[in-house]
C-alpha cells in the first residue's frame, strides 16, 4: 500500500501552503473574535479600542526591530518558532485577568500587544522566505498566501458557528493551540532551509545602520508611500461599511455576503490569477491596483445600489490583493541581498500597521460629518499612493529606456 507521503508529497509549496494556514487559524481568530472576548471580560468600547489599536500602531517599532532581529539567524524558522512560542505564552496568560480585576485593562493591554505583535510578525517573516522559497523553487507565491487567506475565512466561520454552543473562553484557548501549532509547523515543516545571504549579513554593521541603509533608499520610501496609501484607503472600510450599509436598510445576511463577495475575489486573484499576474508584472500591476482602488471608493462615495456594491466588492481583488502582492515583490527586488526580511517587516509595519491604524483613528471623525461620502476622503488617500505608484512606474520606464 502506498504511503500518505508518495500520495500526498510535501513540496516546498507545500510546506509553506500548511504553514500559512496554521498561522492565519491565528489571526482569523484574533482580528474579529478578540473584541468580543475582551467585552465579556470586563472591557469597556473605550478600552477596547485602546487595547486593539495599541499594537497596530506600535508595528512601527515592533516591525523594524523583529526584522532587524531575524536577519541574524541561519535558519528561517528560527525566528518563526520562537515568535510563536511567545505569542502563545502571551496569549496564555491572557486568562490570569480574572484574578486579577484591580489590573485587569493595564494587564491585557501589555500582554495583547506583546502576543499581537509576536504573531503578527510572523506574516512579513513567512512572506520573505516563501518568496525566496518560490523562485529557488520554481513555484507560485500567491497560491500558499491564498491559501493562508482561505484558513482565515474557514477560522471566522468554524469559530463563529463553535461560539454559538461554547463560552468565549474558547476564542483564548483556539488563539493559544493555534500559535503553539504554528511553532510546530515551523520547527517540523520549515526544517533546514538557511537564508540567503547569512553571510552578509553579519558583516552589514549595527541594526540602525543597516536600516538607514533602506531608509537612505529613495525608491524604497516612495515605495512605502504607495503601498501605505493604498492599504490605509481601506481603513475606513473595514470600520464602517456594515454600519452604512445597515444603515441604508440592508440585512445582517446581506452585509455578510458583501464582505464574503470580496474575501472570495481576494483569494480568487491569489489563487488563480497567476497569468494575469505575470503578464501585468509587479510595477504596472500597483498602478492598476491604484486606479481601481481611486474608482472603487469613488463610487462607494455616491452609495450605489446594492446591485451595483457586489461588482464593486469585486474590486477587493485589485485594490487589496494586487496592491500586497505587487508590493511584496517589489520589496523584495529593491531590497539588497539579506535585508529581505527587514524590508517586508517595515513594509507590514508600515502599510498594514501604522498606516492603517492612523486610518482607522481618523475613520470615526471621518464618518460622524461625511457619513457614506466619507468613501471620498479614502479615493482621496488612495489618490495619493497612485501618485507615488505611477512616479515610481516612470522612473523604473526611464531607467530601462536608458538601459536600451
Amino acid at each position: 500500500m502506498p504511503s500518505l507521503t508518495s500520495l500526498f508529497p510535501l513540496t516546498s509549496q507545500r510546506r509553506q501552503a500548511i504553514f500559512y494556514a496554521l498561522t492565519y487559524a491565528g489571526t482569523g481568530a484574533s482580528l474579529p473574535f478578540m473584541p468580543l472576548w475582551l467585552k465579556t471580560h470586563g472591557m469597556t468600547a473605550g478600552e477596547i479600542g485602546i487595547i486593539l489599536a495599541s499594537p497596530l500602531l506600535l508595528r512601527a517599532v515592533t516591525g523594524p526591530v523583529s526584522g532587524l532581529w531575524a536577519d541574524g539567524f541561519r535558519l528561517y524558522r528560527t525566528p518563526l518558532v520562537w515568535l510563536a512560542c511567545c505569542g502563545a505564552l502571551f496569549y496564555a496568560l491572557m486568562a490570569a485577568g480574572g484574578l486579577l480585576p484591580a489590573v485587569r485593562f493595564p494587564l491585557y493591554l501589555m500582554l495583547y500587544t506583546l502576543a499581537f505583535s509576536c504573531m503578527t510578525s510572523l506574516a512579513p517573516l513567512n512572506d520573505a522566505m516563501t518568496l525566496q522559497l518560490a523562485r529557488q523553487d520554481r513555484f507560485t507565491y500567491a497560491v500558499p498566501r491564498a491559501v493562508g487567506s482561505s484558513s482565515f475565512i474557514v477560522t471566522n466561520i468554524v469559530l463563529g458557528f463553535l461560539l454559538v454552543i461554547w463560552p468565549t473562553d474558547l476564542i483564548l484557548v483556539w488563539l493559544v493551540v493555534a500559535a503553539i501549532l504554528t511553532a510546530l509547523g515551523g520547527r517540523y515543516l520549515l526544517a533546514g532551509l538557511v537564508r540567503p545571504g547569512h553571510a552578509s549579513v553579519g558583516t552589514a554593521g549595527t541594526g540602525l545602520e543597516r536600516l538607514n541603509v533602506l531608509m537612505r533608499d529613495e525608491g524604497f520610501l516612495w515605495l512605502l508611500a504607495a503601498i501605505g496609501c493604498l492599504q490605509a484607503s481601506h481603513s475606513f472600510y473595514y470600520a464602517f461599511s456594515t454600519i452604512i450599509w445597515k444603515e441604508r436598510g440592508l440585512s445582517s445576511a446581506t452585509c455578510g455576503y458583501l464582505w464574503a463577495v470580496g474575501v472570495v475575489a481576494e483569494v480568487a486573484f491569489m489563487g488563480l490569477g497567476e497569468g494575469i499576474r505575470r503578464r501585468m508584472g509587479p510595477w504596472r500591476m500597483l498602478v492598476i491596483a491604484g486606479v481601481l482602488a481611486v474608482t472603487r471608493w469613488g463610487l462607494m462615495a455616491f452609495s450605489p445600489p446594492l446591485w451595483a456594491l457586489y461588482p464593486l466588492q469585486c474590486l477587493h481583488a485589485m485594490s487589496f490583493a494586487a496592491t500586497y502582492l505587487a508590493g511584496l515583490e517589489l520589496v523584495q527586488r529593491l531590497t539588497p541581498k539579506g535585508y529581505e526580511s527587514l524590508g517586508q517587516t517595515i513594509n507590514a509595519a508600515y502599510a498594514n500597521g501604522v498606516m492603517m491604524g492612523m486610518g482607522t483613528i481618523a475613520s470615526g471623525a471621518i464618518y460622524t460629518v461625511f457619513a457614506a461620502k466619507g468613501y471620498g476622503v479614502m479615493a482621496g488617500v488612495a489618490v495619493l499612493g497612485l501618485g507615488s505608484a505611477l512616479w515610481l512606474y516612470s522612473q523604473r520606464m526611464r531607467l530601462m529606456a536608458a538601459m536600451v
